[in-house]
């Protein structure tokens, strides 16, 4: 028998740790890529190689991003690319993304609700800074309330008299929890590099996030 697995929300809070971190050890590459580099990748090995997770049952999704049009087209991405896959993505509900901080929770239960086996978060948090905007930019772990789940992020503090942001990389960290066993089977972080086209870089992270999964067999 395996040993007692940490609580669900223990794991989650790791998976986002390590997560941010692989994203911040991560940054010295995205200025000289022009893919979203994979900096931290973890997979539940009670899954299995070929779980086929999202594909056999409806999966919820979801974005946290300190910008709500961010979020948005991060929603619209990550249900398109898992549709063209033959999954069954459903979008969770604006009241459960706004209406507290422990966000994993709430939509377990909406997931519960409406059918769906698993639940995919995405959170997209600035990681890297290019040229262009200013320099000087200092970056750290530290805690953070953009979006719903609180918890670990990236913070920056920008010096006295800087311009504006210029070119700035997100990272976007995947968790997908099993709702059928309450428990976190799978995560993984990419980053981008750093411009000023947010809604680009968006639209990639999902994409690489996506493949990520469809290489991980859950797809």
């Amino acid at each position: 028998m395996p040993p007692a697995s940490r609580s669900p929300r223990r794991r989650q809070a790791s998976a986002q740790f390590f997560g941010v971190a692989a994203a911040l050890a991560a940054i010295s590459l995205v200025g000289c890529a022009s893919s979203p580099q994979q900096s931290g990748h973890w997979i539940d090995p009670a899954l299995g190689a070929k779980s086929g997770l999202l594909r056999t049952d409806k999966v919820l999704v979801a974005c946290e991003a300190w910008d709500i049009a961010m979020r948005q087209n991060c929603q619209a991405s990550l249900l398109s690319e898992l549709q063209k896959r033959g999954a069954q993505p459903l979008v969770a509900r604006e009241s459960s993304l706004a209406s507290g901080r422990d966000l994993d929770a709430q939509l377990a239960a909406e997931a519960a609700g409406v059918g769906a086996r698993s639940v995919l978060v995405v959170a997209l948090t600035p990681a890297a800074i290019g040229g262009g905007g200013f320099s000087g930019a200092s970056i750290g772990l530290g805690g953070f309330s953009w979006g719903r789940g609180g918890g670990a992020g990236v913070g920056i503090d920008l010096p006295i008299g800087t311009g504006g942001w210029g070119s700035t990389g997100f990272a976007a960290q995947g968790r997908l929890t099993d709702i059928s066993q309450n428990r976190l089977v799978w995560s993984t972080t990419f980053v981008a590099e750093p411009s000023r086209d947010f809604t680009a870089q968006v639209l990639e992270l999902t994409g690489a996030l996506v493949n990520a999964a469809q290489g991980s067999g859950l797809l």
